[in-house]
């Protein structure tokens, strides 16, 4: 039987409206918003969804808000980067352990469904498609297990990094390569091999961690100094 959807709060719309806005640079770095401005933005909002919304972005790191000015948003440092594939490693990688021992049939049949969406975005070159479908597939994984506090926890770090202002396409790898990056991962998902499946989902966060590291690093000062490995491969 399907569950009535609760209907979301304003307050829960223009948080989801910000961030989008924020990943997508609707919004720009550094510049100070009036949660009035944000408010008509929205489309004649109210102050006080806007600042409550504006409050949950704070909670999650991506906005800092100024009393009785606005909120800033606030561009991802080398240390939230590397801190949010962190936590996707120690969340994620178990997770998908576990999602592979418990799957079902049905669960099997929704996520080759999802694989195929994916495909089809990536040869057909579609760059926002791709990204769509990365993320819902990984979101698909992850529902599997059930553990949505984790689940929360893993889709504000995939943000935190997107706000760094890139994803690894186009300018580290194009479509193909990101959907055939998914290709082994989902044959041991599916053929039942839960360990092969954790390992390749940790290879394929410190690969993504390294290609975005090195693609900033070109832009911004000092980021070549790191090496993402002494800080992503003792977990």
């Amino acid at each position: 039987m399907k569950l009535i959807q609760k209907p979301k709060t304003l307050t829960e719309e223009a948080f989801e409206i910000l961030q989008d806005a924020i990943i997508n640079n609707h919004l720009q770095f550094n510049v100070l918003y009036s949660a009035t401005e944000l408010g008509q933005m929205l489309g004649g909002i109210s102050r006080t969804p806007v600042r409550e919304a504006a409050q949950m972005l704070e909670k999650i790191g991506i906005v800092k808000i100024e009393k009785n000015k606005g909120i800033r948003i606030i561009p991802t440092t080398f240390t939230t980067m590397i801190e949010s594939f962190q936590i996707r490693l120690m969340l994620e990688v178990p997770l998908v352990y576990r999602a592979t021992k418990v799957r079902t049939e049905q669960d099997i049949e929704h996520l080759n469904a999802i694989f195929e969406e994916f495909k089809l975005k990536a040869a057909s070159n579609d760059i926002t498609g791709t990204l769509k479908a990365d993320r819902d597939y990984h979101l698909a994984l992850l529902q599997i297990v059930g553990n949505q506090k984790a689940i929360d926890i893993i889709s504000n770090t995939r943000n935190q990094v997107l706000i760094a202002g890139s994803a690894t396409i186009p300018h580290s790898r194009n479509c193909i390569q990101t959907f055939d990056d998914h290709l082994k991962l989902h044959h041991a998902f599916v053929s039942g091999d839960a360990q092969q499946a954790a390992n390749l989902m940790k290879a394929h966060i410190i690969n993504t961690a390294t290609l975005l590291i090195n693609q900033e690093s070109e832009k911004r000062e000092n980021w070549s100094d790191y090496s993402t490995n002494d800080y992503l491969n003792w977990i």
